[in-house]
């Protein structure tokens, strides 16, 4: 008797569509995303929270409760620990006017991303080290994500938003070149963090003026 083959799971940009589509206008709660994203487990988790912070604009009061949330999820899955976030995460709704708008942004990224994304370099993906490595550059750049850094400075949450996609993406593909690309978004993420310390919120603003200067 010949076996079914399994249909495979829906690409994560159809995912999100059905994720708006069943909001119905209405605002959905962070475990509702969840609920609809075909148990997925963390990374798809990881993705989902990170789509708010994919635009150069930081959205106020989203930054620390998600990178907390992202940063659980990067770390278990380093320890290769079940799918679960505080509740005061959990139960959080997001306004549809915003689930709307970064949901559609995120399936256009990830319309373009899933193009590309094929299982290669797959030492970078199966080995219990190169999870727990992707875990916790998720993790770190979690971090960078959450911290309120003030104004003028631009991309603080965009960089580390990409780099945990990255690697979300690559391990739910197979794909250990574009977790690589995420390691490399992550480092960005740490020396911009260092840069932004060096500079001061003076020297950001004088670099600006000097450029639009020209």
């Amino acid at each position: 008797m010949i076996e079914p083959v399994p249909s495979p799971l829906p690409r994560v940009s159809d995912d999100l569509r059905r994720i708006l589509e069943l909001a119905g206008g209405q605002a959905l709660s962070v475990s509702d995303i969840i609920r609809h994203s075909h148990g997925r487990g963390l990374q798809t988790i990881a993705i989902v929270l990170c789509l708010p912070f994919l635009s150069p604009v930081a959205i106020p009061g989203l930054s620390i409760p998600f990178g907390i949330a992202i940063a659980i999820c990067g770390l278990r899955i380093a320890f290769r620990h079940q799918p679960w976030l505080p509740v005061f995460i959990s139960k959080r709704h997001i306004p549809f006017p915003v689930l709307e708008k970064t949901f559609r942004f995120g399936i256009a990224v990830h319309t373009r991303l899933e193009k590309f994304l094929r299982p290669r370099w797959t030492g970078l993906v199966d080995s219990h080290a190169a999870r727990m490595g992707a875990g916790f550059a998720i993790a770190l750049s979690a971090f960078f994500l959450s911290l309120p850094i003030p104004p003028p400075f631009p991309f603080t949450n965009m960089i580390p938003g990409f780099a945990i996609i990255m690697l979300a993406l690559g391990m739910l593909e197979r794909d250990g070149l574009v977790i690589f690309s995420g390691y490399l978004l992550t480092l960005l993420s740490a020396a911009y963090v260092v840069l932004i310390a060096f500079l001061g919120g003076a020297g950001a603003t004088k670099i600006w003026q000097w450029i639009g200067s020209f």
